[in-house]
């Protein structure tokens, strides 16, 4: 399944008191599930393909818009689960005083008046510092008018001077100067309560808005030539208004990203976003950033928990984010993380100062698997439905970890997941730490860890239970090698019934004829000395093992027989990265110990190789094999 085709079979609205009560019954399933074995179900399953580069995905895609949200502990809240982009209005009607277009002109060839910001109202804006100081990119938003300026003698009209709209817009962006990272050019201008052209003599809403775009960016770059600006900020995703701002020769140089809404109930792959990029190619800006600046499930201000504290909500936010991210969406703004005090229509904490069970699902991707903490890395995904609806995304944080999620949209069906990661580091051992946000966990503590070695072509499977409406995100951690220790020196790993010729998944890499056969199989080998396997060498072919050493000496202590039911005798080399240290000949059935030479070594990744060295049919066996300081 292609990552944008996933589509969930729809979610639920309920009320908190019903969800107590599923809980309370999945409680006991769970107790159920996990004393008896899963039967009856079609694993589902979902592949991560490490070694495919899809490019840079931005850590903004895990941000919120918000109405009202000043305190610094819930500005820490947000960081805590791994929030690192915000977006908010600027109100002119709340900074200016009021006054007249004429005053205004007049007070500007003189100092301390109207127009000088030392008499405007700050007093609501001292969350742009706190944003900042906290660490959070922000976007304000040039929101709107005020009445003596408007044409329409409201907060919502288009500028009726554009020297004062310019000379306000300037100042602003002063203020905020190394504060703010983004400025978005008013809000929703698409409809008439928030852009009201009456008495502007503009025709429509389009031609308004070019222009007040035109003269807020005009202002901007007069004082900031960098801060990325964009618009148009549509409630649509309506691809028009952004064709028309880019085949506008005047407009085009300052339109720096563009940016719409998207409110969906049901999640649909986000199109809009690859519309949008191709309307950006197609007036040749094909790196065009895309911003989704608000997005939930619902637009309307009803109280709907889906847009709140459901807990149906958890997948829902993964879902998104995970089109939003394969997308490449240059940031977001879920609409709202607003405190539950101030907006309980849309809202993300709670009265009390705790997160609602949505922010668990930026817990887990943002925070645990670090995608919130700097740029990360795409990689290929796909996935098999069973019993459960799935997507799955797959990337490598800042911090070079592979790290990888599933979400589990089904309302009611969890299923066994067999998660295969391919394209890691061959023979290499990893550990998997595993974070769930769902109706039982909220992400915070790992769920489980488990270790696992990948194979020759650097793939492995880990296999565990996903509850229904849930997302669980591993974080792969690479093991180095113990120093000083041969990993699998037995070689009871892969186990065989007979004999495998260059098995996967040994931690040893077998190359040409050579491979892992087991006590009473048809290589007749004696009884082994450690263990019920042993490696063969034969002909020419050769196994080696990487080992991190210190500085050191060190020697290689091993047991060897011959075959003696078939073929003639085989002689080997051991070798140290490219240096001889020993050449053995075995001539009994029997094993006998051998060790190599002393050797040096500086600290750092070597490898100890086997090889064979006759021509035909001979082969040797090889077991307990020991790398010791000397």
């Amino acid at each position: 399944m292609n990552q944008a085709q996933g589509k969930i079979m729809g979610f639920k609205d309920g009320s908190w008191n019903k969800r107590i009560s599923l809980a309370l019954i999945a409680i006991l399933a769970m107790t159920i599930l996990l004393s008896f074995p899963q039967v009856g179900f079609a694993a589902t399953s979902a592949t991560i393909q490490f070694n495919q580069n899809l490019g840079q995905r931005s850590p903004n895609v895990f941000g919120g818009a918000i109405n009202q949200l000043d305190g610094a502990s819930d500005v820490d809240s947000l960081r805590s689960v791994g929030i690192s982009f915000a977006r908010r209005d600027v109100y002119l009607s709340q900074i200016l005083p009021n006054t007249t277009v004429a005053q205004y002109l007049a007070d500007m060839s003189v100092s301390g008046g109207v127009d000088d910001p030392n008499n405007w109202d700050w007093s609501q804006y001292g969350w742009v510092d706190t944003y900042h100081n906290k660490g959070l990119k922000t976007m304000i938003i040039l929101s709107y008018n005020v009445g003596w300026l408007s044409s329409n003698n409201a907060n919502n009209g288009v500028p009726k001077n554009w020297t004062v709209y310019e000379d306000i817009i300037k100042k602003i962006t002063q203020r905020f100067q190394g504060k703010i990272d983004f400025i978005e050019v008013w809000n929703e201008p698409d409809l008439a309560q928030f852009l009201d052209i009456s008495n502007s003599g503009y025709a429509n809403s389009l031609a308004a808005y070019k222009a007040i775009y035109t003269h807020a960016a005009n202002a901007i770059r007069s004082v900031n030539a960098t801060i990325p600006i964009g618009g148009p900020s549509l409630s649509t995703t309506d691809t028009s208004w952004a064709n028309a701002l880019l085949q506008d020769a005047n407009i085009k140089p300052n339109v720096n990203f563009l940016s719409y809404h998207h409110y969906q109930m049901v999640p649909n792959g986000e199109p809009n976003i690859q519309a949008l990029r191709n309307v950006a190619s197609s007036n040749g800006v094909s790196n065009m950033p895309i911003y989704i600046t608000e997005w939930n499930w619902d637009w309307q201000y009803i109280g709907s928990s889906m847009n709140n504290d459901s807990t149906h909500a958890i997948p829902y936010v993964a879902q998104r984010l995970n089109d939003m991210i394969w997308n490449n969406v240059a940031g977001t703004g879920y609409f709202a993380f607003n405190k539950q005090t101030t907006h309980p229509d849309f809202y993300s904490i709670y009265s009390n100062g705790s997160l609602t069970p949505k922010m668990n699902t930026y817990r887990v991707l943002a925070k645990q698997l670090g995608l919130g903490a700097g740029a990360f890395t795409l990689r290929g995904s796909s996935w098999v439905n069973g019993a459960a609806s799935i997507v799955a995304g797959g990337a490598t944080n800042s911090s070079g970890n592979p790290v990888a999620w599933v979400v589990n949209t089904s309302t009611s069906v969890g299923d066994n997941l067999n998660f295969n990661f391919n394209g890691l580091k061959a023979n290499t051992s990893y550990v998997a730490a595993a974070y769930e946000a769902s109706l039982w966990q909220n992400g915070t503590a790992v769920s489980f860890t488990t270790s696992f070695t990948t194979n020759a072509s650097g793939n492995a499977t880990l296999s565990f239970w996903t509850p229904y409406e849930s997302v669980i995100g591993i974080k792969l951690t690479e093991q180095p090698p113990s120093p000083g220790v041969v990993s699998n020196g037995s070689f009871e790993s892969p186990t065989t019934s007979n004999f495998a010729y260059r098995p996967l998944g040994a931690t040893w890499t077998f190359t040409g004829d050579a491979g892992i056969q087991r006590n009473g199989g048809d290589f007749g080998a004696s009884a082994t000395p450690l263990g019920v396997q042993t490696a063969f060498v034969q002909n020419s072919g050769t196994m080696s093992q990487l080992v991190s050493l210190t500085a050191g000496t060190y020697k290689v202590s091993f047991k060897a027989a011959k075959r003696m039911s078939y073929g003639g005798t085989q002689t080997f080399n051991v070798m140290f990265d490219s240096t001889l240290i020993g050449t053995y000949t075995p001539s009994t059935g029997t094993f006998a110990a051998l060790t190599t030479s002393n050797f040096t070594a500086t600290a750092g990744t070597h490898t100890i190789s086997f090889v064979g060295t006759t021509t035909g049919d001979n082969t040797d066996f090889i077991d307990d094999v020991v790398l010791t300081a000397v």
